[in-house]
């Protein structure tokens, strides 16, 4: 990855950075500048509910969460990067959130055994176009008087497309920590953050840790390179639909591109099967590429 700005949205970095063993401060700190910035009361405690584990890490292509910890009230966080999405996007973390709340209640439990889920999404793309704001909070209300009928539900929105460093209106401690996940240059932008914010000392040696594992990297690039042919499928994909019904030749040509993309990632090393699930071509003929 020499010569490439470093991704910290890349989802196993952010799994690494956030639950690998060490990593309560940092998590609990970015969890209360969300909380800080919707005016939500902080916690003082999270113990991580699900561990980094690299083996797994690496056999998920997609994750429901990417981070998924309790505070010491019983609250349950869960953390999702996301890096695209579609008109369906809040109906899908709405069933996130709703699947995480189900599976709190064991049998035979009572719904007052029943406690908040709290949903943090950062978001790489623009959710509401209309709107310019980069943290928004969602809670259930009712539509006359504005009353909250229970805390159980809050969902995050921070969208990272709008970010501007030190040019928004947003707390400190989250600026600080959108300025973390957006820098293209990790090393500047640490020395001068790590002045205003003493935690990010435990941010930067965690970042460094990450960096010189030439395990880590390689699976960081993995993630990278998966993200990357995804994105252009989805293009694709996306072109496909609106040129439907037009010439074939067209269509020949999004083959091609597959293909191109296929060929790239088997040199990267990743499993045929994995190539064959995310490109649709038949793993025989990757397997000729």
């Amino acid at each position: 990855m020499k010569n490439k700005p470093f991704n910290p949205l890349n989802d196993c970095f952010v799994r690494y950075f956030f639950t690998d063993e060490g990593g309560e401060k940092v998590l609990l700190d970015f969890i209360n500048a969300v909380m800080i910035s919707a005016d939500m009361k902080t916690f003082k405690a999270v113990e991580i509910l699900n561990p980094f584990n690299l083996k797994r890490n690496y056999k998920d292509k997609e994750t429901i969460v990417d981070v998924k910890c309790i505070t010491k009230n019983g609250t349950v966080v869960i953390i999702e990067v996301q890096l695209s999405g579609n008109s369906r996007f809040s109906e899908r973390i709405l069933y996130y959130w709703a699947t995480n709340y189900s599976k709190l209640l064991k049998k035979g439990e009572q719904y007052e055994e029943l406690n908040p889920v709290i949903s943090i999404n950062l978001l790489n793309f623009n959710l509401n176009k209309k709107e310019n704001n980069v943290h928004s909070c969602y809670m259930i209300y009712d539509t006359k008087n504005a009353r909250l009928l229970t805390d159980h539900l809050q969902i995050h929105m921070i969208e990272l497309k709008k970010f501007k460093f030190k040019d928004n209106n947003l707390p400190k401690d989250l600026n600080c920590w959108l300025g973390f996940f957006t820098t293209k240059n990790m090393e500047a932008y640490m020395s001068e953050i790590v002045k205003e914010k003493p935690i990010m000392e435990e941010a930067h040696k965690r970042y460094n840790n990450f960096i010189r594992s030439q395990l880590m990297m390689s699976e960081y690039e993995k993630k990278e390179i998966y993200q990357y042919g995804k994105q252009i499928m989805l293009a694709e994909e996306r072109r496909i639909g609106r040129k439907e019904g037009r010439k074939e030749g067209k269509l020949e040509g999004i083959r091609d591109e597959k293909y191109s993309i296929a060929k790239n990632l088997k040199k990267s090393g990743l499993d045929i099967k994995f190539i064959s699930e995310n490109t649709g071509l038949p793993i025989d003929e990757i397997k000729k590429l």
